[in-house]
């Protein structure tokens, strides 16, 4: 009887125990849910702006660092100490100082718990949250926007150039002038590293992250990439094809009132139309640039907990709970068949 007690007992003080033990293996964590978007500053791709909501507060001493790193040479940036709100949002951006372009030398975003002060001028051990892009989604985005021979900017740049030409074309004094300059802007348009074959180009790089993509956001960025490409080869095509009437005209007056309208397809090729909605080359730009967002915490993987809460607890917790009711049940077994035993006698 002593026996079956104490069996009892036991299997309850485990019972008791089990709450405890997970709450203390799970340990106290990070709230928040946001991301880390690149843009221009005052150069290409050099700035960085964090938006978050939901942030736990931390102690008083204690505050939220923003790092940008490069998980193949471990090479850290500070982008600075971090304002969480009383409503649980962060809204903070950084440039780099010298302008340095941050898709090209970083895939990883890490916000940190630092103290106040801090002399140690590495990042703590302490990452609240962290996401590291792949290499199937950040090459394609420096492909089409890192320095100034990615492809968008050759893109951008080549409708710059068509576009001077027309210029030059509008204000020549005789119809051989305009026609020449007009040619050398339908050249630009169709040569092989010309406007339709970077506009297909992007749109090509777009699909294939698009492709690789998870993230609804990143989906989204890479069809408005695809979408702007494909209206920039539309307008880039109609540009070519009314410059030909151009070319046909020999009155001067009227062929620079038809360049009017090669000028306007260019410019749409560059700007895009927003009454329709309709992207160009610099919505391709900033869009590609969204792809390589940083969501924070990454989607892939949770932040990481304490040592206490390693992979074992959970299967600990289930052989502390098992042996618990195999001391429950076999006490009472125990304890039943003592009574059945004294009935019976």
């Amino acid at each position: 009887m002593h026996g079956a007690k104490l069996l009892i007992t036991l299997g309850l003080i485990i019972l008791i125990s089990f709450p405890l033990a997970t709450a203390h293996a799970d340990g106290p964590g990070h709230s928040g849910t946001g991301a880390a978007v690149v843009s221009d500053g005052g150069a290409m791709s050099d700035k960085v702006t964090y938006s978050m909501s939901g942030v736990s507060m931390l102690d008083k001493g204690m505050a939220y660092e923003g790092w940008l790193a490069n998980s193949g040479n471990d090479e850290k940036v500070s982008t600075g100490i971090m304002t969480v709100l009383p409503d649980g949002s962060i809204s903070h951006s950084w440039n780099h100082p010298d302008g340095v372009d941050l898709l090209a030398l970083y895939d990883t975003v890490m916000i940190t718990v630092e103290s106040v002060p801090d002399d140690d001028p590495a990042p703590s051990e302490v990452v609240a949250f962290s996401n590291t892009l792949p290499s199937d989604l950040l090459d394609p985005v420096r492909e089409l926007v890192v320095g100034e021979q990615a492809v968008v900017p050759m893109l951008q740049a080549q409708i710059s150039a068509a576009t001077g030409k027309i210029g030059e074309a509008q204000a020549a004094d005789t119809t051989d002038a305009l026609h020449a300059a007009t040619q050398e802007a339908v050249d630009i348009i169709d040569t092989e590293d010309g406007i339709i074959a970077l506009a297909a180009k992007t749109e090509e790089l777009g699909a294939s992250v698009y492709q690789a993509a998870t993230l609804a956001l990143v989906k989204d960025a890479c069809e408005c990439v695809m979408k702007s490409g494909e209206n920039v080869q539309a307008w880039a095509n109609a540009a070519k094809e009314d410059a030909a009437a151009v070319m046909a005209e020999d009155d001067l007056d009227t062929a620079k009132v038809l360049l009017n309208i090669v000028n306007g397809k260019l410019i749409a090729a560059a700007n895009g139309n927003d009454a329709a909605s309709m992207g160009g080359a610099s919505d391709a730009y900033t869009h590609a640039q969204k792809i390589a967002t940083f969501t924070l915490p990454a989607p892939t993987a949770a932040v990481a907990a304490p040592s206490v809460g390693d992979s074992y607890v959970p299967a600990a917790m289930q052989v502390m709970l098992l042996v618990a009711l195999a001391l429950l049940i076999g006490g009472c077994a125990i304890l039943h068949r003592a009574r059945r035993i004294s009935t019976e006698v």
